[in-house]
């Protein structure tokens, strides 16, 4: 407990030299914009910055491509972090990951994002090359945004980004599921999207992705090896500040536990979003729902039981802006679940994250999170030092 107060203090401390961060630096120097144009702290957008990914990385008026001005604003950016995380009752430990990122729009039609990772953990010789979140390149059939199509490896379009977000933990409905599934709404896929912008500042778009079965379940059934064509679909609305949606991920996941233990899992996520500002507080959250037809395997159901199974819940956050270098955070989630292979009983799993972001100078943010849990569940909590450049 008094390490966790001693960093809360550094944090809070941390306040008396913070000032307003600029904008991601391979769009800043580009555009030479500051943070508050696109970000309110990055990488949380704003409605200008939303757009601005909307419309493939343009402005609303931009100058016509320069091969030479582009190459000259280096677009590529690198996030380094590295974190502290606390576990009630076990050893605290550290890690650190470094990103690099090159993303942009090449002329009026063309414009894509890659980026890459490198994970440390328990020390600096244990380092991970993770995959990419996103690799894709998108084509303008429209401009302005207005219809598009991109493929390759992205995050689905959700409300509220998970492989970007701003906070240190995972907005645990994503991630939620019925039985041995592995499939969900916030990892990144592979397939290809469309969507553009209708009039009334409304966004859609509709993905056709592979759908994430097991790792290393194509090794012992080749059904985990093909293309599920799983479908998410996506419509928002901003009015003002504001923003409303929905969203739907209808699709299959194949379980494999053995070469004789296997089946088919047909998935249903449908999901409503809002995002409300009243002065400096933003308040916005998730409601989902989903359901799964066969998700339980065993060696007396090796083809599932096939019984119908579902979860629902969602979560709520509030950021505080303070100032424009300093945010407080909170944080709910809440997720109803059976325990095992049957309907007839539900756990309900909350979780109250209470957090504080601080930008320290340009490209630098100090974060603090701390969860308290239920069910019996160990507390935890984590510091982090983020710095882009």
């Amino acid at each position: 407990m008094v390490k966790r107060i001693v960093v809360l203090a550094a944090v809070v401390l941390g306040m008396a030299a913070a000032r307003p961060a600029l904008a991601i630096p391979a769009f800043a120097r580009r555009y030479q914009v500051e943070c508050h144009f696109c970000h309110d702290g990055y990488p949380k957008l704003n409605n200008m910055g939303q757009r601005f990914r909307e419309r493939g990385f343009r402005m609303e008026k931009e100058d016509a491509f320069d091969l030479d001005k582009w190459a000259r604003s280096v677009p590529l950016d690198v996030r380094a972090s590295g974190t502290h995380f606390f576990f009630q009752g076990a050893d605290d430990t550290n890690s650190g990951f470094l990103k690099p990122i090159s993303a942009g729009s090449l002329g009026r039609r063309f414009s894509y994002w890659v980026d890459d990772g490198i994970s440390i953990h328990g020390g600096s010789d244990h380092f991970t090359h993770t995959n990419p979140d996103n690799a894709w390149a998108r084509v303008d059939i429209l401009p302005a945004g207005r219809l598009y199509i991109k493929g390759g490896r992205f995050e689905m379009d959700l409300p509220f980004t998970q492989v970007r977000t701003p906070h240190l933990f995972s907005y645990d409905i994503y991630f939620a599921n019925t039985g041995s599934e592995v499939d969900n709404v916030g990892d990144y896929q592979d397939g290809a999207e469309l969507g553009g912008q209708l009039p009334r500042d409304v966004h859609w778009s509709a993905a056709v992705v592979a759908g994430r079965d097991p790792k290393g379940a194509g090794d012992i059934n080749r059904r985990a090896d093909r293309f599920d064509a799983n479908l998410f679909l996506r419509i928002a609305k901003r009015i003002n500040q504001h923003r409303v949606g929905a969203f739907a991920y209808i699709g299959r996941n194949t379980l494999v536990q053995s070469p004789t233990i296997a089946a088919d899992d047909s998935l249903l996520r449908l999901g409503a979003d809002a995002s409300v500002w009243i002065h400096r507080l933003n308040l916005y959250g998730v409601a989902m729902y989903g359901h799964n037809d066969n998700s339980i395997l065993s060696a007396r159901a090796p083809t599932g039981t096939g019984e119908g199974l579902s979860f629902a819940g969602g979560f709520l956050q509030a950021d505080w802006h303070v100032r424009d270098d300093v945010v407080l955070t909170l944080r709910g989630n809440l997720v109803s679940r059976p325990p095992g292979a049957t309907a007839d009983a539900r756990e309900t799993f909350a979780s109250l994250f209470p957090g504080i972001q601080v930008f320290i100078y340009e490209h630098l943010k100090l974060s603090f999170e701390y969860g308290f849990l239920n069910r019996d569940r160990s507390d935890f909590g984590a510091a982090q030092v983020d710095l882009a450049f």
